[in-house]
Order: C-alpha cells, then structure tokens, then sequence
C-alpha cells in the first residue's frame, strides 16, 4: 500500500499509542485537527486501518486487473456432446491464486448488472474475495465466450473504453496498492495512462506476461513493468530472449522470467542471469500457463521470500492447477 510521508509517520505513532487523540497527533505534527483526521480517513480508505478503534492491516496488497466472463465449453458433436458453464477470465482465475495464498488482493474488473454478473461476484465472494471494486456495467450484458472443442467460436464483450470506465472509477485503488498485475490485453493502456501522471509520486509495481513467437520483439512498454514472465516455444528462442530481456532490465528496473515451460526459467534483472532448471514433473504449457506462473512468483516476492523461493512457488501454482 503506497502511504505518503506524513501517513507513514502518523501510522508508526498510532501503532505504538493506539489511545492517542486526535488532538494530541495535531500537536504532535504541527498541523491542525482536521488535517489529521483526513489523513486518519485516508489509512482507512487504503486499507492500512480497519475502522476507528485503530486495527491495523499488515496484509500486502494486491490489485489484480483483467476480463471475467461466462464460459459455455462445447466439447464433442450432436447427442454424444457436453456442455458447461462457468465462471471464467484473468481477474477470477489470478485472484483466487492470491486468495489461496491469503495475500489481500482487490480485484477490478467489469460485469453487467445482469444474472452472470451476479454468479461472477457470488462466485469469487465463495472464495472471501474482496468484489467492492468490480465494475457493472448499466447498459450491457456481462461477457459471454462459447468455446467449441478448446477453440473460442464466439464471444460477446466490452470494450477497452468501457473498461476504462472502470479505471477511471477505482483509479485510487490501483495507484495505492504495491503490486498491480495486469492482464496482457491491457497492458499497453494502462501503461500509458499510469506513466502520464505526472503528479504521482510512487506507481505500484506493474506485473504481466506475455507469450512471444519468434521473431517477435519484446514490446517496449513491458520494460517499465516491475516484473513480467515470458514464455517461448523452444530452448534456442529462450537463450534469444533471455539475453535481450537482460539488456532492457540493464537499462531499467524491469525483473523478467522467461521460460519454454520444458527445460529452465532463467531471472534476469540488472545483473547476471540465473538459471533455473525445470524438473521433469515441473514443465507446462509456455503460453497457457504463464498467468499462472505470474501469480506464483508475485505471491512469493510479495510475502517477502527471496527470487529463487518465489519461483518455486509459482512452479507450484502452476503444477497444482494442471
């Protein structure tokens, strides 16, 4: 949770003095009254306080943003067919992944005010997961996408200008999170749209992923993000992009994680890279799995375990889904 300078100070002393009033925090501080009560409501709106009797929430959070949908899965043909419905999408899939891990995650997305949007929110509340900034939408019907035999067939959705809607209204939600993991049909917006504002001080740290086929370049935008995961076809693609990956990290603060899904994942940041062999019951799918994996790694770093320990932890998400 990004705090400003003068919350910080007055959380550090609310910590050690939980009775103190607000007149003696003015006091204190050398501002008035009511100045120490907006920023006492600011605590709680971020999430750092947990009411008036000052409960404090340690919790590292976590903004996840993507698309949720209704999936009807075809599978087979005529009588002998099956078909299931469900909830579905980025945002459902990759907060439930911080909710197993019980990292305090907030999700934004955009449902219509219709029965499928109501089963979205009924079924991340099942998984006690905070719905309070999910968008309805008040004209259009919640995502719908038919799947025949794994292949999407037809899809009715938003579009990026009903999503921004969303943004523009939980836009202090995500400036005020430390970790931002957003879905790649988006990243390229939001990227743009966080590094103009320039009267933010602090950005939260933006995470994605992204699948690439050669010989398609790493996109630019990718090179602000905080941490993104790269998955490639083959062992000869991943040497290509891990060394090029290591050259945009040199240049900036960007920690990317690239891996075939076979053979290794190799780190590399600002420094050497390192590899990381998979093991035989380890590999998966480079392109399926990458959100996955995402979330794996950002739910380590974010409960403060080291780069090789968050790796494995998002090895492991990835292999407990599978």
């Amino acid at each position: 949770m990004r705090l400003t300078s003068r919350e910080k100070e007055i959380l550090e002393v609310l910590k050690k003095e939980p009775l103190i009033s607000q007149d003696e925090l003015a006091h204190r501080f050398g501002i008035a009254r009511s100045s120490v009560a907006v920023h006492i409501s600011n605590l709680i709106k971020k999430g750092v306080i947990l009411g008036k009797g000052y409960v404090f929430n340690e919790q590292v959070s976590v903004v996840v943003f993507g698309e949720s949908y209704i999936a009807v899965d075809i599978r087979g043909q005529g009588k002998d067919a099956t078909i299931d419905v469900n909830s579905r999408g980025f945002a459902l899939e990759i907060s439930k992944v911080f909710a197993n891990f019980g990292v305090n995650v907030k999700i934004i997305t955009m449902v219509g005010n219709d029965v499928p949007g109501t089963e979205i929110l009924s079924s991340l509340q099942k998984d006690e997961i905070d719905t309070s900034n999910i968008y309805r939408h008040p004209e259009k019907r919640s995502c719908r996408k038919v799947f025949v035999n794994g292949e999407l067939a037809f899809e009715e959705g938003f579009t990026w200008e009903d999503y921004e809607k969303a943004v523009n209204a939980r836009e202090w939600v995500i400036l005020n999170c430390e970790w931002f993991v957003v879905e790649p049909r988006f990243q390229e917006e939001l990227h743009s749209r966080l590094l103009n504002r320039n009267e933010v001080k602090f950005l939260p740290r933006i995470c994605s992923y992204k699948f690439l086929k050669y010989p398609e370049e790493i996109p630019e935008y990718l090179s602000d993000c905080s941490l993104v995961v790269l998955g490639v076809d083959c062992l000869e693609d991943l040497e290509l992009y891990a060394a090029k990956a290591l050259e945009i990290a040199s240049n900036g603060r960007s920690n990317f994680f690239i891996t075939d899904g076979k053979s290794k994942l190799v780190y590399s940041n600002n420094s050497d890279p390192k590899d990381f062999p998979l093991l035989p019951n380890q590999s998966f799918g480079s392109r399926d799995s990458l959100a996955l994996l995402l979330a794996g790694i950002v739910c380590g770093l974010a409960c403060g375990y080291p780069i090789r320990q968050a790796i494995r932890i998002g090895l492991g998400t990835v292999s407990a889904v599978k």
